[in-house]
């Protein structure tokens, strides 16, 4: 049974390791992820924002949910999965939850950066395309979700 729960201060390191290998696993940008150490931190003021997901007490995702610039948005800023527990559900529970947490912000719409992998999961989830972006590796794009 998969538990969803806040993240905690001493989860800190163990979703940064996720969020890292994670990224890795597609093989693509392999070197400029290594070298960012951005790409394995949760920064500690996001921590109260990150709901993570348990099976048999092990973590295998999590989600950050960040208010926008405005109040009528929220930022899905991170959703990363173990590898292993990819294509099981996990993901769709915690865009659920993270649509959750974007309405009790007063959100009336939840965006996120994704990359060219990612996308079909999140137009999957009812995110559609709304813009550009560059990353500090590649182009990405923004999408944007009506929240009900």
């Amino acid at each position: 049974m998969i538990v969803i729960r806040r993240a905690r201060v001493e989860d800190r390191d163990a979703l940064g390791a996720l969020k890292l290998r994670s990224s890795l696993a597609w093989g693509d940008h392999v070197e400029e992820l290594q070298a960012m150490p951005e790409a394995s931190e949760v920064p500690a003021a996001h921590l109260p924002h990150v709901v993570v997901a348990e099976l048999g007490g092990e973590t295998i995702g999590f989600v950050t949910v960040l208010a926008g610039k405005n109040a009528a948005r929220a930022e899905l800023e991170d959703l990363f999965v173990a590898p292993e527990a990819w294509r099981k559900g996990i993901g769709s529970l915690l865009v659920a939850e993270a649509e959750r947490r974007a309405k009790a912000l007063g959100a009336q719409t939840l965006d996120v950066v994704a990359g060219q992998r990612a996308r079909p999961f999140y137009e999957a989830s009812g995110f559609r395309f709304a813009g550009t972006v560059q990353t500090d590796i590649a182009p990405a794009v923004r999408l944007r979700k009506d929240l009900p």
